[in-house]
Formats: C-alpha cells, structure tokens, sequence
C-alpha cells in the first residue's frame, strides 16, 4: 500500500469516525429529547385522569362499562390510548383508537400498588409509547400515545446520517488523496533518483526542488548531500591518481637501486651511496604515506573536539621542533585564546605550518611563530611566495617551480587545509614586510 493511499484511507476513515460521533450525539439528544416530550405528555394524561377519578362519583367496578367514566376524562385523541384496569386485571374503561395489552408489569404494578412501568408497544402498522401508573384505590390507569412519525423521524435520521458519514469519508479520502499525492509526487520522484543514483553510481545528476517547504527542504539537502559527495569521489580519485604519480618516483628509483646493487663489479663506496639513497627514498615513502593517511582520516568521525590551551599547544610543538632543527624559532603569544578543537589534528596542522617554514629558511635561519587570539601564523625568511602559486599552495601534490628540487611530498600545507576546513577556518598566505612568508591559520 503506498503512502498516499494510507494518508487517504486515515484521512477518510478519522472524517467518518468525527461524523459518527457527531451523528450519534445529534441522533441520540434529538430522539431523547422527542420521548420526553411524549413522555411529559403521558405523564399529564395520568395526572388528569387520576384527579378525575378523585372527584368522580362513580365507581369501579368489575365489568366493563361502555361510558363509566365523563367524557372529560377519557377524552379520545386520535394518537392517544386511555385505559382503565381494576385490580382483577380487567379494562373497565378505554377510550382511544386501540386496545393496550395487560402485560406482566402492570399486573406488579396492581399487586404492589406502587413505582410506574414505562414501555414502547408496537401493533402491525403503528408504535405507541406506553405508560401504566397505580392509583391508590386500587386500580391501574395506563395510557399511551401514537409514536410513529417520531419513529419515522428517527429512522430518517438514521438514514440521512448514514449517508453523511458515507459522503463524508469518500469525499475525504478523494481529497486527502489528492492532497497525499501533491505531497508524496516529489517523494517519490527523490526515491526515484536516489534509486537512479545509486544503480549508476552516477553523482552528476541534481534533484529539481519542488514540493512544500518541507520536501523542498529535503530536497535541497539531498542535493547538498550530493554535492559533497561528488567533491569527496572527486577528492579520493584525484588522492588515487596523485598518489600513484608521487609513489611511482621513490618506486622506481629504489628498483633501480636493488638492480644496480646486483652488480657485482659495484665498488663498496657506490653501494653505500646506493643504500643511503635507498634509505632516503624509504623514508620519503614513510613520509607520504603518513601524510596520505592523514589526509585520508576523516578526523571529524575519528576525534572528538576538546578545550585546549592554543598557546601551551603551539609552545609544546616548537618545543619539539626546535630539538630537531639547527635554527632558531621565537614564539610570540597575544592574548592567545581557548578554542573547542580536535586537538591531535591541529597540532599536526601546525607542525607541517612549521615544518614548512624551516623547509623554505635555507642556512637555518630564524623562524616566528606568533599566536594571536585564535589566529597561528609562521614567518619564514625564504625566498616568498609569488603570485601565481598562492592560490595553489594548499593544494594537494602542489609544487611551486621554484621548489621541486627540495624534499617533500606537498601534502603538508593540504593537510592544514584539511584541519581548517574540518574548523570552518581559514588559511591565508601573505608577504613578509622584508623577505619571507607568512602563512598561517585562523581559528576565529
């Protein structure tokens, strides 16, 4: 059963529960209210006959009169029945259209001589409502009246409430039918596409926003969800293909060096060099897949945020670079703030920030790093950074014409592109005011 049929079906069926509910009150006050009209009636009709009988001179007796009683109290009404019955049983007075039955509850009503029976009595054409009364000198006065338009009344009711309740539910369910169907259309055209999707692998494709402001709203994120993962394939083929370009390098120069190594006629100082390259080549392998792995982490699933101290961090990093470099890093704290951040991939973050610097400060040249607010940026004392390769130096893979002949991997500054991304922060590059660079990261 689809969603629009049973938004239907509920629809239809909560209208038909709220029309019975609403027609059986209306049914049950209006035939309540009927009956205790009659019944006010029937009880006046007693009332009357009974003060007559009071004050009348005749008596009863046990036979059947044809006029024991004065016309004015056992006046005929054509829908009203006025009997009288000793306390034999027997009617020795009646005045109406029809006969009333003796049932079993007015002869306890004669033994006893007190209560009232009300009752509906029903000949082959006409119902009639019924009340019998004991009188004090023993006999029981009963009267009914002629209740068949009322009943007619209710069976109308009965008939026209039915049919309410039926166009009622037909006509909801048609229009919580339509009503489902403007709502599920774009449902069913996002299950569409995210069934498309997923058999073609294709993420190319955009959703249309249609709908309401809810399904436009799910629509949008859908496609949001898309976007990111198009751009997170995207990211992972070009790692592959990155990848595959940089490892083919130490790859096949650690080949040639085992061929060369086979050589028998090799001199002992070239096989040294050729293992010390080897290392070189090992290590520069170690280092990219390090960095390929961090990159490769999605350290937002992997490491929870955390307070941290941003200038007890960066003095504990340049206090453990500083004991593997030759030059000096000064440290400079302006109002250094606490942030909520993944701790180990900001740290790792601003090592390659520093790394970076000493890699481009040729003769061991001084390095700054200052932390100011949120904000971690480093100086070099290098050659800078032109123009043209600003914009690149936070890519992947990317190396600067001027710096490929020197070690590394140009994953480093990705990776601080990664962290801030993972932040919602920036990176930014700038010009020193002499020589150098600045490049940094601002957590604000």
């Amino acid at each position: 059963m689809t969603l629009r049929t049973r938004f239907a079906l509920l629809t239809g069926s909560l209208v038909l529960l709220v029309v019975i509910a609403v027609s059986s009150g209306a049914y049950i006050v209006a035939s309540r209210q009927l009956r205790n009209e009659v019944d006010q009636a029937l009880d006046a009709r007693v009332e009357l006959i009974s003060r007559g009988l009071a004050s009348s001179d005749q008596q009863v007796g046990r036979q059947r009169r044809r006029r024991p009683l004065s016309d004015s109290l056992l006046q005929a009404e054509f829908d009203t029945v006025s009997q009288i019955i000793n306390r034999y049983g027997v009617v020795v007075a009646s005045a109406g259209p029809i006969e009333l039955p003796f049932t079993a509850d007015d002869e306890v009503l004669l033994k006893n001589k007190i209560g009232y029976h009300r009752s509906t009595f029903t000949t082959a054409q006409r119902t009639y409502r019924v009340l019998s009364v004991p009188l004090t000198n023993g006999t029981v006065v009963k009267v009914g009246r002629d209740i068949q338009d009322i009943e007619n009344a209710r069976e109308g009711m009965r008939r026209w409430f039915a049919l309410i309740a039926l166009i009622g539910f037909m006509s909801a369910t048609f229009l919580g039918w339509l009503f489902a169907r403007r709502t599920s259309k774009p449902l069913e055209e996002l299950a569409f596409a995210a069934e498309s999707i997923a058999a073609t692998q294709n993420l190319d494709r955009e959703i249309v926003v249609s709908g309401d402001s809810e399904v436009r709203q799910l629509t949008i994120s859908f496609n949001a969800m898309l976007v990111a993962l198009r751009s997170s394939l995207n990211r992972q083929n070009q790692l592959v293909q990155d990848a595959s370009h940089e490892l083919r390098t130490p790859l096949t120069s650690l080949r040639a060096n085992t061929e060369l190594l086979e050589r028998s006629s090799l001199s002992d100082q070239d096989r040294t060099a050729i293992l010390a390259d080897m290392r070189a080549e090992v290590d520069e392998l170690a280092d990219l897949s390090s960095e390929l792995s961090a990159l490769a982490t999605d350290h937002r699933q992997a490491e929870t945020p955390k307070s941290i101290d941003l200038a007890e961090l960066v003095s504990d990093i340049v206090a453990r670079v500083s004991r593997r470099t030759t030059g000096t890093i000064q440290i400079q704290l302006i109002n250094p703030a606490v942030l909520q951040v993944r701790p180990q991939q900001v740290e790792r973050a601003i090592s390659n920030l520093i790394d970076n610097a000493i890699k481009f400060s040729p003769g061991g040249e001084n390095i700054e790093v200052v932390v100011d607010g949120a904000r971690v940026h480093v100086r070099d004392h290098g050659s800078g950074i032109t123009d043209e390769d600003k914009s690149h130096i936070f890519d992947r893979f990317y190396r600067a014409s001027a710096t490929r002949s020197l070690p590394g991997s140009g994953l480093g500054l990705a990776i601080v592109q990664q962290c801030a991304d993972d932040h919602n922060a920036k990176t930014f590059v700038l010009d020193a005011p002499t020589r150098g660079a600045i490049v940094g990261i601002d957590f604000s």
